[in-house]
């Protein structure tokens, strides 16, 4: 765990970094905020619950962190973070979910919604570069330990999508090695339950599989395997 450790502290440090060195950037993302109606507390948000990793056994992705993260700084807090450690606990994957469960994002730059994060063109390199940051910590910590790495929303997972740099630098590091490809695993977001509804269909086709088996059955494929 020493390693993932490292990681943790330089990924704080980083985010640190960018809320320090760009105020020009925290306006920016202050003003989408405020059209909603909240202040802003971070534009790049660290999620401080990777501070009680114990154990690793899944690295969990989801899009980039909302309004109560960027309030908690801890990712994946909302409706979908409570959906999210309910199957977990549910199926018995993990004992407990904050010291076995990294949870990351495709970047970790904030807005309400996803969607947002369009309007700020003027940090593109900004908002590109925290994608290919995330990508590399998200495929370090799978080289680290024998863990398995779950990305879900796939909507904008693709070449011309809102994620293009996350999906490049991943398949660039899956190139250098190609083993990782077999733990790493892709879903729709837990979210409105579409991860659910994803896994279920699989297993009402399939009653057999245990739930480890379907869940390897229902990854989406974005590699093109």
């Amino acid at each position: 765990m020493n390693k993932i450790q490292d990681l943790v502290r330089n990924f704080e440090n980083h985010v640190s970094k960018v809320n320090y060195e760009n105020p020009e950037f925290f306006q920016a993302v202050a003003e989408i905020a405020k059209t909603y109606g909240y202040p802003l507390s971070n534009a790049a948000v660290f999620n401080k619950n990777l501070l009680k990793l114990k154990e690793l056994k899944y690295i969990l992705v989801a899009d980039n962190p909302g309004v109560t993260e960027q309030e908690e700084e801890c990712y994946l807090v909302g409706k979908a973070g409570k959906t999210a450690r309910n199957f977990f606990k549910n199926n018995e994957l993990v004992n407990d979910f904050d010291e076995e469960v990294a949870v990351l994002n495709k970047t970790f730059i904030h807005t309400k919604s996803t969607i947002d994060l369009k309007k700020l063109q003027e940090f593109k390199n900004l908002f590109f570069d925290s994608q290919i940051f995330m990508a590399n910590l998200a495929v370090d910590m799978l080289e680290a330990c024998l863990c398995e790495l779950w990305i879900t929303g796939c909507s904008e997972l693709t070449e011309k999508g809102l994620f293009a740099p996350y999906l490049k630098t991943l398949k660039e590091r899956c190139a250098e090695n190609p083993e990782l490809k077999e733990r790493i695993f892709f879903y729709p977001h837990f979210s409105f339950g579409n991860f659910s509804r994803n896994l279920n269909s699989v297993r009402a086709e399939h009653p057999e599989m245990s739930v480890r088996e379907a869940l390897k059955a229902a990854s989406l494929n974005i590699f093109g395997k």
